[in-house]
């Protein structure tokens, strides 16, 4: 079985399972609700969002033409100590659901099994963070397509043929890592650098393996970190002050629940 055909069996059965899954309380999913403002969020954003975006694009615009193909002829070199093959792996793994997926649900087995609240919601945030970043990467590689550095004659290769911005790989490691960060209270400065190397670690392996640019692997790293920090506020928002708000839905009415 191919990688790429495990990768679609999975997502095939974890999306809907996770768009029923129960949070602590046996709150309701919020799997669609959620995707629906995390899709439509640049409609609300303010002008400081916007200046932010701004930013962020000029940015990888910048590293693009200035750090792209430096970067790529360094990592194919062949003068490499033997320990870089082994972070690659462990990248590789991170950012794929070779390690990820039995994580995400050993936390939230974890949690289920002890009616530990904090390490089902870790769980649950880990699923949705991830999931979100997939489909949204997944989107944008359609919308720029563009070429891989295997394949492409020079950095600049946007809007062509290719889905290499952004990483999906890095975009889904930093989800993953930032979002178990963030449903975490008060993480020690140890378990901040362990998650946050290991995804550092994925974005590492991509352009080692010559299948990003540095520029694709900094934008699915700016692109997971938001999704985890917006599946993170959304939960906060529901258990602000210890209430939980729930959507209500019958068939004559229609309002919000509230449980404290």
């Amino acid at each position: 079985m191919t990688k790429s055909f495990r990768h679609w069996i999975f997502w095939l059965g974890f999306l809907p399972a996770v768009s029923l899954a129960q949070t602590p309380a046996s709150e309701p999913s919020y799997f669609i609700s959620d995707l629906g403002d995390y899709l439509s969020a640049p409609a609300r954003w303010d002008g400081q969002d916007w200046m932010k975006f701004g930013a962020i694009t000029g940015g990888l615009l910048i590293l693009s033409e200035s750090v792209d193909d430096s970067w790529k002829r360094e990592m194919i070199s062949e003068e490499h100590p033997g320990y870089y093959d082994r972070l690659t792996t462990l990248g590789n793994n991170w950012g794929t659901l070779n390690l990820a997926a039995p994580f995400m649900l050993g936390v939230y087995g974890y949690g289920y099994l002890n009616n530990d609240d904090e390490y089902l919601n870790a769980g649950y945030n880990m699923f949705q963070a991830g999931a979100y970043a997939a489909i949204s990467t997944t989107a944008l590689k359609l919308v720029f397509h563009r070429d891989r550095p295997n394949s492409a004659l020079d950095e600049a290769g946007w809007f062509k043929d290719g889905k290499s911005f952004p990483s999906g790989h890095t975009s889904f490691a930093f989800a993953i890592s930032r979002s178990f960060l963030n449903s975490l209270d008060h993480p020690s400065l140890g378990t901040k650098a362990l998650f946050y190397g290991l995804a550092t670690t994925t974005a590492f392996a991509r352009t080692r393996d010559n299948k990003h640019w540095t520029s694709d692997v900094v934008g699915g790293a700016l692109l997971g970190i938001y999704t985890a920090d917006f599946v993170d506020e959304q939960h906060r928002k529901r258990h602000n002050n210890g209430i939980a708000y729930a959507p209500y839905v019958d068939a004559e009415t229609v309002g919000i629940q509230v449980r404290w």
